[in-house]
């Protein structure tokens, strides 16, 4: 009886093995590619960089001095814009992931039509003279203006 017992156990251990490496291989073939999450430090940075252009005489914002890595251009997004508008504006799939509550502009910066890295603003200034839902400003023209927390592109 006891070997019986044995071998039974040995049975269902083995089924329950199996079980589990079919469940693995499932998840990992099904998976989907990783979302691109919003850069906590660099939407901080632009956070404080807008505030801090409020004190300035000139009120600018120099994205390319906030965002010192390789990008050619950028998006800024207005809240709920739909993935499809951003993808076709990319030019490729948009991934990008904002922390939870998250409810300010959306800075994409791209390289080519690939996504550089991703901020959200969270002040309380507003942003007018973009493009609804979104709009893209080259690297060279990316210089925003600040005027009573009033947010926008300088080159406009």
């Amino acid at each position: 009886m006891i070997g019986g017992m044995t071998r039974a156990l040995l049975a269902v251990g083995a089924l329950l093995a199996i079980a589990f490496l079919i469940l693995g291989y499932v998840v990992f073939s099904t998976r989907t590619e990783d979302r691109i999450a919003a850069d906590n430090v660099l939407a901080e940075k632009l956070t404080r960089a807008i505030q801090l252009a409020e004190q300035e005489e000139d009120g600018e914002v120099r994205l390319s001095q906030v965002a010192p890595f390789p990008w050619d251009r950028v998006l800024v997004m207005a809240p709920g814009t739909a993935r499809s508008a951003v993808s076709a504006e990319l030019g490729s799939e948009y991934k990008g992931d904002l922390p939870f509550g998250s409810r300010g502009q959306v800075f994409v910066f791209a390289r080519g039509n690939e996504v550089a890295r991703i901020a959200d603003y969270r002040g309380r200034g507003t942003f007018t003279g973009f493009e609804r839902p979104l709009d893209a400003l080259p690297r060279a023209d990316a210089t925003l203006r600040v005027r009573n927390l009033v947010v926008s592109p300088a080159a406009g």
